[in-house]
């Protein structure tokens, strides 16, 4: 499995939301499409023809302000429709959302993507390729009254990468569950700053820290402009660079 960041940051950056390629073999998933999007996926080096698959954890617009003009451009400039996977519940309130740029002319969802609709749970599993892939439900646990979810992919050995996407209250989530000796990577929303609607980094570190090794954290979110190598070296997890291939 590859992960690259298109970008690391939150909703106010003045660099690029944090939005990622997980490239899973022949298939390239994109997690989240924020309004940099536009920028952020050919400094990347992607084009919208080599995305194959997209999922929008939640409905924020550095999470999903970007999906209307992918979907724009993917048809009526490549032709090309990729898979999306919406989670069953959140459905209407992403029409909603994409409708009035989209829904022109009689044209529906289905008109520019594949349209899959998942849910949360193991039950629920569904495959991109050869992985395995889980929605983790966190609703409420990012904004009060939000539908939310975060990513357990496993790979045909079984070893696993987590992404909780954007997440308070980490505590009340389910990812420790999902930690084993075959987790390659957790990939958790920090900040460095306490706030309501994100995770504090130090207390990340604590109640992680017992079951799975800190240089498997993998931090993201975060605020511009600090000193990552010197959070770096005081907690002993990883900050994710933007661009940077991340290969497990």
């Amino acid at each position: 499995m590859k992960v690259i960041p298109l970008g690391v940051n939150g909703a106010f950056t003045k660099y690029y939301h944090n939005n990622y390629v997980f490239e899973l073999g022949e298939r390239k998933l994109l997690v989240d499409a924020g309004t940099t999007l536009r920028y952020s996926l050919k400094e990347a080096g992607y084009e919208e023809t080599d995305i194959t698959d997209v999922i929008i954890t939640h409905l924020h617009s550095d999470h999903v302000g970007g999906l209307e003009e992918f979907a724009q451009r993917c048809k009526w400039i490549h032709n090309h429709k990729p898979n999306l996977w919406v989670r069953g519940r959140m459905m209407d309130e992403l029409e909603e959302v994409v409708g009035k740029g989209l829904f022109t002319d009689g044209l529906t969802l289905n008109d520019y993507f594949n349209v899959f609709t998942v849910e949360c749970g193991f039950r629920n599993r569904f495959k991109i390729g050869v992985y395995a892939i889980e929605l983790i439900e966190t609703d409420d646990l990012h904004a009060k009254n939000m539908k939310s979810f975060g990513l357990n992919i496993e790979s045909p050995n079984e070893e696993n990468i987590l992404f909780t996407s954007d997440i308070a209250k980490h505590e009340q989530a389910v990812f420790k569950h999902f930690v084993t000796y075959k987790t390659v990577a957790l990939f958790h929303d920090v900040s460095i700053v306490r706030n309501p609607v994100h995770s504090y980094l130090e207390d990340v570190v604590n109640y992680y820290k017992d079951v799975i090794d800190l240089n498997k954290i993998y931090a993201m979110h975060y605020q511009d402009d600090i000193n990552i190598e010197a959070l770096e070296k005081q907690y002993g997890v990883h900050f994710v660079r933007p661009r940077k291939v991340y290969e497990f």
